[in-house]
């Protein structure tokens, strides 16, 4: 309960427009305000990472303006960029293409959030990790295989996106497929993480 206490105490929220540099300057000067504000004060060097779980529409407004007016002056400032990368392989190359031209890629991070989900993170304890279970996994004992994908809840705001990207692409092209993946393939040589 205190840790709790503690972690709420230092979480801001702030409310800007992706494509606004002015919002990405005030944001900066939130960033400073509270950066300065550290116990010690603010080091030499602050790092700023920004998580893009925005519309893909959004991606590149946001980019430039975080690097007109965000970034960090002192320290490095990465992108962690949320999939849908594009609904197309065409589309993915322009938007690699477009954002490599407002920051380099080793600032630029590409992630998709359901491999970071317990259940899926599991998936690979319970496969490799359980000595009497992995000689079992293989096409001499396992009949079939079945992924079922279920939420509790409706599309909760979610329908614009699944109109534009798509819901099959989004949930069976890549989340189902992650799943299938690490149910059906080789053992690696070794786990680490």
């Amino acid at each position: 309960e205190e840790q709790l206490d503690s972690f709420l105490a230092i979480c801001t929220y702030f409310q800007g427009n992706y494509d606004s540099e002015a919002d990405f300057a005030r944001l900066d000067t939130h960033l400073k305000e509270l950066e300065g504000s550290t116990e010690p004060p603010s080091p030499d060097a602050t790092n700023r990472l920004f998580y893009f779980a925005i519309p893909p529409d959004a991606f590149l407004d946001s980019a430039r303006s975080i690097r007109a007016s965000a970034a960090s002056s002192t320290g490095f400032t990465r992108l962690i960029v949320e999939k849908p990368f594009g609904h197309d392989l065409a589309s993915a190359q322009e938007l690699v293409d477009n954002l490599g031209k407002i920051w380099s890629e080793d600032n630029i991070f590409r992630i998709d959030h359901y491999l970071g989900k317990e259940i899926v993170q599991n998936l690979t304890l319970f496969r490799f990790g359980n000595t009497w279970l992995e000689p079992l996994f293989n096409s001499k004992y396992v009949a079939s295989v079945r992924i079922t994908f279920k939420e509790n809840f409706g599309t909760e705001g979610r329908g614009g996106y699944f109109t534009n990207y798509g819901i099959i692409r989004d949930v069976i092209q890549n989340h189902l497929m992650q799943v299938l993946s690490l149910v059906a393939m080789e053992a690696p040589p070794q786990v680490q993480g």
